[in-house]
Formats: structure tokens, C-alpha cells, sequence
């Protein structure tokens, strides 16, 4: 039985269809080997010989006698059944206001698929998916002007850090250790506790770094650009956040605060001191050497900063405004830990309470 190749489109890649298994079934009544069915339907081999097994029924022969042969119905059936088991289809159309909502936010505010996935739904939207499905759609390309190289957080997956053994350092500070931090401080019921640490430019870039203070309960950020990684700068910037807060509210808000052994923060005493009347506004507190997921909150932000300033950059490039914009930018940022809500609405609802 031969048959014209040239009149059936190749479908490589799709499912077989009704037509189709009714052109099997009928190449394989007139004897048709399975490698020429393949061929004349531009499908694989071995998906011809799965489609033959999953369609077998016992057919009963004139003389009562039973055979095994491939039905175009049962196998039409079978995939039917199987399609039912593989979740709702895609739901984003084309070049609606949904996948243009995506890569808005994507693209152009920076959002992750979850962040997205979430405002879509707080936001009632008829077209409103999961973040599965995002990620789906932009695999396969199907959002105008995003991939996966879009995707900040895809991008930083997969990097590898050699682990290092080291001697504890000389000169840990003789303040208080993390083990003594009161419960509240651990289990981020209270707000006031933070943590604190530098963000570092690249080697022979400049001395410039930042300093960047995270409120453990609600994830604000606080980041502050100062001309090098000393103790001096670091308690410049820190005395500037009181006198722009007020000596009171500066001690209120700031019951504590976390650092690690770097020697930028040594100095607990001066640290602890109000710049205006030299008495305790706060009480810090540090991590165990080489312990930095003691620290967490404050990981996670530099992490997100090096969204905007990569490892290796000059930081003494950025103007104030930068900074502020970066912070701003973090601040507002729905985040998936805080139930999608962002550390600056957490904040000021812990400022009015």
C-alpha cells in the first residue's frame, strides 16, 4: 500500500491525532512494516511502536480464535484518559493585558514570576496564574521581551562557593555574644532588632562600600554610602541615622543590633553610645565568627542589592541618589516571606502601632 509521504505535514514534536491513528491502523491491515509507517507520517519509530502497544484489543477471529491488533478507537481513548491527568492547559493569551502586566513587571519593575503571580491575584485579574505558569510561558517564550535571562533569580542559581576552613580571628570583640540575644530578638516577634553589615566594591576600585542595617520582623532596609570600610566611617553613618531620627525615636526603634567579627565593627562601645548625650541607645550584639546565616535577613539584602550594584563594581560610582533609589526600590518590593507584602507597609504599621 503506498502512500504519497508529501501529503501529510510533518507534526514532529505534537501528539499523534484521530487521523493519524486511523491511517496506522490501516497501513498495519495492509502489512505495512512499522519503520515505513514511521516514515510516511514523519513520526519516530519508537513513537509508532508505543502508539501500536497502548491501542492493542483482543480481537476474536471467524474460527473463535483471539488476536492482539492495534484499534484506532482504543488508542484514540487511551490518550484521551492520559490527557485528563496533565492539568489545566495554558491559560495566558497572546498579547493580552495579562502577559503585558507580566512583562511589565518583569522587565521594567524587576519583579520575580512569584511577585508577579501574587499581585495578579491580590489584584483580581481575570487572566490572574500561578507562578508555574509564568515561568512556563517564558520558557517557551511566549512573553514578549522576557527570558530567563530576565529572571535575576534564575540567572544566580546553579553558582557554586568553595568552602573554606579557617582559624577564628584575632581580635573578636569582647561585646555580647549572639547566644545571649533575649527570645524576642529570635523569633522576630518584637520590631527594633537589626542587623547590620558592609557591601564591598571589587578590588583596586575605590574604597567605598555600604552600610546596610535590615529590622529582622519586617525586612526594612536601611543603606547608607560611606567613604571606606572603618570603624570611623561606620559610626559616622550610624551617628547620622540617630541625629535624622531623634535621639528617642533612634533609641526606640533601634533596640538592637546584630553584627558579625569584621573589624568595621569592633568598636561596641562607641556603637552603643548616643552621639548626643553619650548614653546607651542601643545594645549590640555578634554572631559567631564564619556564621553569616545567623545573619540572615541582612544576607538576603545585600543579595538583592547586588541586583543593582554587581560584585566587582566601583561603589564610589553611585551618587546618594542611587543609594536611595536602590533602597526605595527594595523597600517596596512585594516580598514572598512577608505574605507579599513589602517591608515598607510592615514597617509602617509597626511605626503607628
Amino acid at each position: 500500500m503506498e502512500q504519497n509521504k508529501g501529503n501529510i505535514p510533518s507534526r514532529k514534536g505534537k501528539h499523534l491525532n484521530r487521523n493519524e491513528r486511523i491511517l496506522i491502523e490501516g497501513f498495519l491491515k495492509a502489512g505495512m512494516a512499522k519503520s515505513k509507517i514511521a516514515s510516511q507520517l514523519s513520526r519516530d519509530r519508537r513513537t509508532i511502536d508505543r502508539e501500536i502497544k497502548q491501542g492493542q484489543v483482543e480481537h476474536l477471529n471467524s474460527d473463535l480464535t483471539t488476536q492482539w491488533v492495534y484499534n484506532a478507537d482504543r488508542a484514540q481513548d487511551v490518550h484521551d484518559l492520559n490527557a485528563t491527568a496533565k492539568g489545566p492547559a495554558v491559560k495566558l493569551k497572546a498579547n493580552s493585558a495579562a502577559v503585558e502586566f507580566i512583562r511589565c513587571h518583569i522587565v521594567i519593575r524587576k519583579w520575580s514570576p512569584e511577585v508577579v503571580a501574587a499581585r495578579m491575584k491580590q489584584k483580581g485579574m481575570d487572566e490572574a496564574v500561578c507562578a508555574k505558569t509564568i515561568y512556563n510561558h517564558i520558557d517557551k517564550g511566549e512573553i514578549p521581551g522576557v527570558s530567563n535571562e530576565s529572571l535575576w533569580e534564575k540567572r544566580s542559581r546553579g553558582k557554586t562557593h568553595k568552602s573554606l576552613r579557617r582559624q577564628a580571628k584575632r581580635g573578636t570583640p569582647q561585646g555580647r555574644s549572639i547566644d545571649d540575644r533575649p527570645e524576642e530578638v529570635t523569633s522576630r516577634e518584637a520590631c527594633g532588632h537589626w542587623e547590620i553589615d558592609l557591601v564591598v566594591g571589587g578590588k583596586g576600585t575605590g574604597k567605598a562600600a555600604l552600610l546596610t542595617l535590615v529590622e529582622r520582623k519586617t525586612r526594612k532596609l536601611i543603606i547608607r554610602k560611606i567613604k571606606d570600610k572603618t570603624q570611623a566611617s561606620v559610626l559616622r553613618a550610624v551617628n547620622g541615622i540617630e541625629r535624622s531620627m531623634g535621639k528617642e525615636a533612634f533609641r526606640v526603634m533601634f533596640t538592637s543590633i546584630t553584627a558579625d567579627n569584621g573589624s568595621e565593627f569592633l568598636d561596641y562601645v562607641a556603637l552603643e553610645q548616643s552621639v548626643k548625650t553619650r548614653t546607651p541607645r542601643t545594645y549590640i550584639y555578634y554572631a559567631h565568627p564564619y556564621s553569616s546565616w545567623e545573619r540572615g535577613s541582612n544576607e538576603n539584602a545585600n543579595r538583592i542589592i547586588r541586583r543593582f550594584i554587581p560584585k566587582g563594581c566601583d561603589i564610589g560610582k553611585f551618587t546618594n541618589t542611587d543609594i536611595r533609589r536602590i533602597e526605595e526600590w527594595i523597600n517596596r518590593y512585594p516580598r514572598k516571606i512577608l505574605n507579599f507584602k513589602t517591608a515598607e507597609e510592615l514597617f509602617a504599621l509597626e511605626v503607628a502601632a
